[in-house]
């Protein structure tokens, strides 16, 4: 504390503070006169609840301050100060950020910056169960200073049905998955929290297929629920989903057949790519084969196949003959008559199936009279005993002898990956000693995978580059090579199958690979 003990000069400073007093208040009467002014508000970075000052001149005029926000509003009389030069009020808890408006009745003052708080979001309670395209409702507190929901696998949404303090309804995206949900807020200190509920997000399910069996490029109808949130179905051996559908409801999918289906699950894949596979199995009608008589049988002799399903053949290829047969002496369900077509040699028969991509082959030879050189088969569903030497695998790739789809015929094919640019040969057959002599040609069958359309693989001989051939994505290609574009060699020692193009890895599927 200061003491002023001599009165002169507590008398002159007296008088010196009253002339400045006067001056200070004629200075601001020149400024303010009745004019309300904002000078400022704050803090910056207050609570919900926590006091917020309003300083100005003729603050006494202001008749409620407006935040942005719901009901976000304060009247004077609900005001802690109120002065000509300061206004203390309670921050409402419906506040978001924003500007503020102080209401008086000459007119609204609206401040210059945007009023932002330090908020908490709360989640008591979500949504258990939605479909894609639904709304869910989130509750809890301070819900009104949400900016995104994030569902499951990055799935954003920051464009709200409604919104309030404590609700915020959303709608869920049409490729959501289930899982927890990330709620991001805003404020002074922006941050996220995630749900202790997850959010389970509706698939469709199939229940039942007709008719079962089916035919290849016939309808099926799957009935089942939710099936109007299909987006593909995936097929048994199909590489291909199919995205076309013939009709489409909420109980009932009709979808037609692909060619190249086999029997296995019907599996339904929704928008967020999430795979509902069947229970149950969806079976394709195959013929089958249980004798062929006569057997041995004579070249133009007619040969008659029992079986079940017969009248979907659409061909039969003989070992040797240079065409399937497509014309039949007769053909019921369970009964072909067929001629011999000539070349043919002893071997196993192939059944094309009709609208398909599909063969069967019997289990068992057919015996031809005067035959003197059987086929020598190198892959039918394994690598053969016919092939005396060993099995390997190069450079460039890599191989599966037991990939089981897709497959030309029977149950397994070979899955061949060549990488690396070029020039690959993950698959080797060496060591082998098997004569040439009577033999014309080799066969094999290849299945394009994605990126292989166009891409070139070589049929080598003895370890020497034979036949360059061109793949055809998304089908099985039948080639028939004479021996004499491979090699001269009267005895097979090496085969391989060799990466012949410049560049870009790519897959192919082998099956029925033999020497004829």
């Amino acid at each position: 504390m200061i003491k002023i003990f001599n009165t002169k000069l507590l008398a002159l400073v007296c008088f010196i503070m009253a002339i400045g007093l006067a001056s200070s208040c004629k200075k601001n009467n020149d400024i303010v006169s009745d004019q309300v002014q904002l000078l400022s508000f704050g803090p910056t970075g207050a609570l919900i609840g926590d006091t917020l000052s309003f300083i100005g001149h003729n603050l006494d005029a202001v008749t409620e301050i407006a935040f942005t926000g719901n009901g976000a509003v304060v009247p004077k009389s609900s005001f802690i100060t109120q002065t000509s030069e300061l206004i203390k009020l309670i921050v409402p808890k419906a506040t978001e950020q924003g500007f503020v408006t102080l209401k008086t009745t000459k007119g609204d003052i609206v401040t210059k910056t945007k009023l932002n708080l330090n908020v908490a979001s709360m989640v008591t309670s979500v949504t258990k169960q939605a479909r894609p395209g639904e709304t869910i409702t989130i509750t809890g507190d301070y819900l009104n200073w949400v900016t995104r929901v994030t569902f499951a696998k990055d799935k954003n949404v920051d464009t709200f049905v409604s919104k309030a303090i404590d609700k915020l309804v959303v709608k869920v995206p049409m490729d959501a998955e289930t899982g927890p949900l990330v709620i991001s807020y805003g404020g002074t200190k922006p941050l996220q929290v995630q749900t202790t509920d997850t959010l389970k997000v509706t698939l469709p399910v199939a229940t039942s297929v007709s008719p079962n069996p089916v035919k290849h490029q016939t309808n099926l109808t799957i009935t089942g629920t939710n099936l109007d949130l299909v987006k593909q179905v995936l097929f048994t051996s199909v590489t291909a989903p199919v995205t076309t559908f013939v009709s489409q409801s909420a109980t009932q999918l009709v979808v037609k057949v692909p060619a190249s289906a086999t029997k296995g699950k019907v599996t339904l894949v929704a928008a967020s790519g999430v795979q509902s596979p069947s229970s149950f199995d969806a079976d394709v009608v195959l013929p089958t084969i249980t004798s062929m008589a006569p057997s041995p049988v004579d070249i133009g002799a007619n040969l008659t196949i029992t079986g079940t399903n017969l009248d979907v053949v659409s061909a039969i290829a003989f070992v040797g003959a240079a065409n399937p047969v497509t014309s039949f002496v007769s053909q019921t369900a369970t009964q072909i008559v067929v001629k011999i077509p000539p070349a043919t040699v002893t071997g196993k028969i192939t059944l094309s199936v009709a609208n398909s991509t599909l063969s069967v082959k019997s289990a068992n030879d057919l015996p031809i009279i005067g035959s003197s050189v059987p086929p020598i088969i190198i892959y039918d569903d394994a690598i053969t005993s016919a092939w005396n030497g060993w099995i390997g695998g190069g450079w460039g790739g890599s191989k599966d002898l037991n990939n089981t789809s897709p497959v030309k015929s029977g149950s397994k094919s070979v899955k061949i990956d060549y990488t690396s640019g070029g020039y690959g040969v993950p698959l080797q057959l060496g060591g082998a000693n098997i004569s040439l002599g009577g033999y014309t040609s080799l066969k094999v069958s290849i299945y394009g995978g994605t990126g292989s359309n166009g891409k070139s693989i070589n049929v080598g001989f003895n370890e020497t580059d034979g036949k360059t051939i061109s793949i055809v994505e998304g089908q099985w290609t039948d080639f028939t090579i004479p021996l004499s574009q491979i090699s001269s060699a009267g005895t097979l020692t090496h085969l391989y199958l060799k990466n012949y193009s410049a560049s870009g890895d790519f897959t192919v599927y082998v099956d029925n690979l033999g020497i004829y």
